[in-house]
C-alpha cells in the first residue's frame, strides 16, 4: 500500500519568494541526504502563496523510518529549518494511494 506524504506550507505575508527559496533548498537537501524525491506544487486559489511538498512511500513503516531520519537530519543541521517569521503555518497529512 503506497502512502503519500504532503506538507503544506503557508508563508507569512510578503515572504513568498523567501519561503519558496527555503522550500526548494530543503527539497534539495532531502534528495542529497536521503535520496528522497519530493515534488513542489503551488496552490491555485485558496490561501495566497501556499506551497505543498509531496513524497511517496512504500508503506507506513517506510514513511516513519524516513521521518525519523529527517528529524535526526534537522537536529544535526543537514536539513535546513526556516528562519523565524518566514512561515505562517505548516500542515502535514498522510494519504493512502487507492
Amino acid at each position: 500500500m503506497t502512502v503519500v506524504f504532503t506538507r503544506t506550507v503557508t508563508p507569512n505575508s510578503g515572504h513568498l519568494d523567501d519561503t519558496m527559496k527555503f522550500v526548494k533548498r530543503r527539497i534539495r537537501a532531502l534528495k542529497k541526504t536521503y535520496g528522497l524525491d519530493v515534488s513542489l506544487n503551488g496552490r491555485f486559489g485558496g490561501p495566497a502563496g501556499q506551497l505543498i511538498m509531496v513524497s511517496y512511500h512504500d508503506d507506513m513503516g517506510s514513511l516513519e523510518k524516513m521521518r525519523r531520519k529527517i528529524i535526526a537530519g534537522v537536529a544535526s543541521g543537514k536539513i535546513p529549518q526556516p528562519k523565524p517569521g518566514l512561515i505562517k503555518n505548516v500542515e502535514d497529512a498522510v494519504w493512502i494511494r487507492l
